[in-house]
């Protein structure tokens, strides 16, 4: 698993209008490896700093440099993979994950289950301890704040707008099965892994 970081500069026509809609950031980004989300194993997350972009990614291969478009720069790339691997349980790591929150909730109409917005902290935070054992981790500490609410636009008949109601949460984890929670972290946590949401940044 490589760790990247992309720097991007905020004057470019194509990173203001990725920003706007998240399907077209995940087009870009998996535009940096030629290859789908799921072969890749694509996880990012987006982060303003002033008049830059900065785009932490996830991914089985490394960034295809040919790819990146003017006003890109690769800042830093690592192999994760025997760091990840040597994760044990019991170890304490802080964490910074952005997600969003939701309980299914079946269709009246018998349809297929819609994701309901969990509107208060005390929901979300449960939400948050259930996929930590889901996921093979404990969450020591918490902290949540909001997240910038996404949107993403699909094109055609079956298509329209999508909106996300995302959080960010800092603290401290507890891993508890190693193997899972390595797994949790090549996977994401949580919906809308496609839209720049769900992945597990590790400090320590």
């Amino acid at each position: 698993m490589y760790l990247s970081r992309i720097d991007m500069d905020l004057a470019d026509r194509a990173v203001r209008a990725a920003l706007r809609d998240t399907q077209r950031m995940h087009r870009l980004v998996t535009g940096f490896f030629g290859v789908d989300r799921k072969q890749g194993e694509l996880l990012y997350r987006s982060v303003l700093r002033g008049s830059r972009v900065f785009l932490y990614l996830y991914s089985a291969v490394p960034v295809d440099r040919t790819r990146l478009l003017p006003g890109m720069t690769l800042c830093g790339e690592r192999d994760m993979t025997e760091w990840l691997e040597a994760l044990r349980a019991g170890e304490l790591r802080d964490f910074d994950l952005e997600t969003m929150p939701f309980k299914k909730q079946p269709d009246a109409k018998g349809g297929n289950s819609r994701r309901r917005v969990l509107r208060t902290r005390e929901e979300r935070l449960a939400w948050l301890e259930r996929k930590a054992a889901q996921n093979g981790f404990r969450v020591i500490r918490a902290e949540e704040t909001p997240g910038e609410k996404g949107r993403a636009v699909h094109p055609g008949e079956a298509g329209g707008e999508l909106y996300f109601d995302n959080y960010r949460y800092t603290g401290t984890l507890q891993i508890t099965d190693a193997e899972v929670f390595q797994a949790a972290v090549r996977q994401g946590i949580g919906a809308g892994k496609a839209y720049g949401l769900g992945m597990l940044l590790l400090k320590g």
